[in-house]
């Protein structure tokens, strides 16, 4: 209800979240009207079926109390824990299932999550619709240039999740350092870098405080910060702790 209150109008959810409930509740409290927001939910990484898509999409729909959605998603190409297996085919029947429900006018766009160019490429071989969205955990250090390159070429919205990195890039030196240069916040600094790789971020927060931060949006960076930025790469959620500082 707090990021309704203070404009938002995007909200994701998804069954494994379980907040599609809440989530229903503080809408119809909100008294916004239902066209003025954009809701997006996920398929559950374990439904990889036709049918079972369908039933999860109107399980949400039915807790989120609305009659349609504005994008739906595959959440993950793999369910967790099976990440060497092949589930090409089984994304297939869920793409399928995307496309009856885009058809009926059910769900206005489709698209997936943490899909890569061997996960995207046997979808689109067989899709009627292409995805209007791929969803990807971009961030400063982890800017995925092959996959983000094949969806430009393609016209695929490209979303990106975890701009922050889980809040490890609000650490940084680097980011800090540049952020009080420009006399902007580290994570404004950081969702205008997202930003400038052509990515829409897509963001998370709890607190009063970072619901207002995250909405001052998204600052042009100079040539030359962005070019400094992209020199690092590495993952910072797999080598620096929460609180930690490291000098880039």
């Amino acid at each position: 209800m707090r990021a309704l209150s203070l404009g938002y109008r995007h909200l994701e959810t998804a069954p494994i979240y379980l907040n599609e409930q809440a989530i229903g509740e503080d809408i119809k409290e909100s008294g916004i009207d239902r066209d003025d927001l954009f809701i997006t939910s996920k398929i559950p990484p374990h439904i990889k079926t036709y049918d079972g898509t369908l039933r999860v999409a109107k399980k949400s729909m039915d807790a989120l109390g609305v009659t349609y959605l504005d994008a739906l998603l595959i959440n993950n190409p793999v369910p967790w824990g099976k990440e060497d297996e092949d589930f090409s085919q089984q994304n297939i029947d869920v793409w399928r299932a995307l496309e009856t429900l885009y058809d009926e006018e059910v769900v206005a766009s489709i698209g997936v999550s943490n899909f890569d160019i061997k996960d995207l490429e046997p979808v689109m071989a067989s899709a009627r619709v292409k995805p209007h969205i791929n969803q990807l955990g971009i961030f400063i250090g982890h800017t995925l240039d092959d996959i983000r390159s094949y969806c430009v070429s393609r016209h695929i919205t490209i979303q990106a999740h975890s701009p922050l990195a889980r809040g490890r890039l609000l650490h940084m030196d680097v980011l800090i350092e540049e952020a009080k240069r420009l006399h902007i916040r580290p994570a404004s600094l950081a969702l205008s870098y997202v930003a400038s790789k052509g990515a829409f971020p897509i963001v998370k927060a709890s607190s009063q405080a970072h619901l207002e931060e995250n909405l001052k949006g998204v600052v042009a960076l100079p040539d030359v910060l962005v070019r400094r930025l992209d020199g690092i790469d590495r993952d910072v959620r797999d080598y620096m702790p929460p609180g930690a500082t490291r000098i880039l």
